[in-house]
């Protein structure tokens, strides 16, 4: 093997341990986070700079040269709950309740990795290894405990792609899409009101695998203009793995500490399809515009079921029992849209800045503090830096506003009430580096 070659595989194979070994947690929000510099400008499926385009619309790999990038992104969220939170307690009828405020900070790190191979002058084809959905909240030991303590996700997307240049117009791409998906959450009991001498704790963890698709077609209107078009197929991830409750003892009724649990846990999962269109404009030699909508069909995710959830009965003395648990979520299908900007500053320096609106896909009625989302407008700035002619450094800062949303939820399997309203602000800062092999 010559020693460039090796070189290559070496660079491939970290940039895939790198990207397994980090736990890809996302905070509820969708925007791109597989790429620093398509963040940064909002023309998703239309502009081709990169092999992140892989991900975005594998159809314009045709126009990159052999290229590996590198990118990684570091989400900065603060969540702030304030209302009352009522848990079952022994004391009061209906429950204890206390009104308070909550904070989260689900801080997370996305490494993302991408690579593009061209031949035979029409063809190449793509890899991406990247995080694809994702939320997390950690409230801590609040009396917001009783209803989540912490929930988070890990998630990778493994997406090699085929494509061909038609002609001097019209590309396309396709592949298939390798996603894992694990979720981890516990919550506080207040089984005091069973004898109990402390809280109790009830907690589960599934992961799954399973496999989707994606496709894209990108329209060359002329040296200045791409009109790009890209769909993700949905994706249900059958999660299983196991759930527990921790039973705090108690000194009334004389039963010790207990802990009861089961690897027959199961929940399904909906990741849902998404479609882009992009257009990507050079006003100038100097100045370009684009944006995208992108049409995400949320409403596939009615409710999660969760079936062998590990629980306990009401009795005194408690004995344990496997039951079945429903969390109604009644999404609804969203239209995101963005508009974004590139200014070449001169033969090193190319700026970047755009503009994203995401409407929510929840409602008033079923939101929770597990996925406590709202509308978001986030404004991403950005800039390429041309360090040599095989190598180039991107870097991304952006802030995202996110309208305060309503919490008015009873838990089902828990009994607890919470009631109230949540504000989140989210900050990013990323960077990528771009080979040109």
């Amino acid at each position: 093997m010559k020693k460039s070659n090796k070189k290559l595989l070496s660079f491939c194979v970290l940039g895939l341990m790198t990207a397994w070994s980090l736990q890809a947690k996302a905070a509820g929000y969708k925007m791109e986070f597989q790429s620093a510099s398509t963040l940064a400008d909002s023309g998703d499926a239309a502009v081709v700079e990169d092999a992140g385009t892989n991900w975005y619309n594998s159809a314009g790999l045709v126009y990159l040269p052999q290229q590996l990038a590198l990118s990684g992104i570091e989400i900065y969220q603060h969540t702030k709950f304030s209302g009352t939170v009522t848990a079952p307690s022994p004391l009061i009828a209906g429950g204890s309740s206390v009104t308070s405020t909550t904070n989260s900070y689900p801080n997370a790190f996305l490494p993302g990795f991408h690579y593009v191979y061209p031949f035979k002058e029409r063809w190449a084809v793509g890899l991406s290894v990247v995080p694809a959905w994702g939320l997390m909240e950690d409230y801590g030991n609040a009396f917001l405990r009783y209803n989540l303590m912490r929930i988070y996700t890990k998630t990778i997307d493994i997406a090699p792609s085929l494509a061909l240049r038609v002609n001097d117009q019209w590309s396309v791409g396709l592949g298939p899409d390798f996603h894992y998906f694990s979720v981890e959450s516990k919550n506080a009991v207040r089984t005091q009101v069973l004898g109990s001498t402390g809280d109790s704790l009830s907690r589960y963890s599934a992961d799954h695998w399973n496999e989707g698709w994606h496709a894209g077609i990108l329209f060359r209107l002329s040296d200045a203009t791409r009109i790009g078009l890209n769909y993700r197929s949905r994706i249900v991830m059958h999660l299983q793995g196991y759930s527990s409750f921790g039973l705090s003892g108690s000194s009334l009724f004389g039963y010790p500490n207990n802990a009861y649990e089961t690897n027959q846990f199961k929940v399904n999962i909906p990741l849902p399809p998404t479609t882009s269109l992009s257009v990507y404009h050079d006003m100038t030699p100097d100045f370009a515009l684009m944006g995208t909508v992108a049409y995400d069909q949320w409403g596939i995710v009615n409710a999660y079921n969760a079936h062998n959830y590990q629980s306990i009965t009401s009795t005194v003395p408690p004995v344990p029992v496997l039951i079945a648990a429903s969390s109604p979520q009644n999404m609804r299908n969203t239209l995101d849209w963005g508009i974004g900007l590139h200014y070449k500053l001169n033969t090193q320096w190319m700026l970047r800045a755009n503009m994203k609106y995401e409407p929510t896909p929840t409602n008033n009625r079923d939101r929770d503090v597990n996925f406590p989302d709202g509308d978001k407008l986030g404004f991403q700035i950005g800039a390429r830096y041309q360090i040599n002619k095989q190598l180039m450094l991107d870097l991304l800062y952006g802030h995202v506003f996110v309208r305060q949303e309503s919490i008015g939820l009873t838990n089902p399997v828990t009994a607890v009430a919470t009631s109230g309203h949540v504000n989140t602000s989210i900050n990013l800062a990323g960077a990528q580096l771009v080979w040109n092999i």
